[in-house]
């Protein structure tokens, strides 16, 4: 057990938490986070990670594989990275995680493309599911 009081347990403080912009607008959910390392050998978190470039691995094993395969195809990079939002753009974390910028400035804006597939090829073909004109 960790006795430091700067100790901070990132899985429970950051991960699917809300993101939200500075403009007070759902970004996001945190799926994973990026760490560095101090000169004192302590880690820090750099940035947090979301999408499905970052909640596949998560996932893990087949399903997750499948969700990294899926966006990666529907995304217009050739090799795309997660969605990066480095922790300077971070004000507040509470129950959200509450940015200083609004969303479209957050280097590597997320693409709808994988949220749009999984409407038209998944969730519209629920019984019940609302179909939009």
């Amino acid at each position: 057990m960790n006795s430091r009081s700067d100790f901070v347990d990132a899985g429970f403080a950051l991960l699917d938490r809300q993101i939200i912009d500075r403009d007070e607008r759902p970004f996001a959910k945190v799926d994973d986070v990026e760490y560095g390392t101090r000169p004192d050998g302590g880690d820090y978190v750099t940035a947090l990670l979301c999408g499905p470039g970052a909640w596949g691995p998560r996932v893990g094993g087949r399903p997750g594989r499948w969700i990294v395969s899926i966006w990666a195809r529907l995304h217009p990079d050739v090799d795309p990275e997660p969605v990066r939002i480095p922790m300077s753009y971070v004000v507040s974390v509470g129950n959200a995680i509450k940015l200083n910028v609004p969303f479209d400035e957050v280097d590597g804006t997320r693409t709808d493309r994988l949220d749009d597939w999984f409407d038209v090829h998944i969730i519209n073909r629920l019984p019940g599911a609302r179909h939009e004109p």
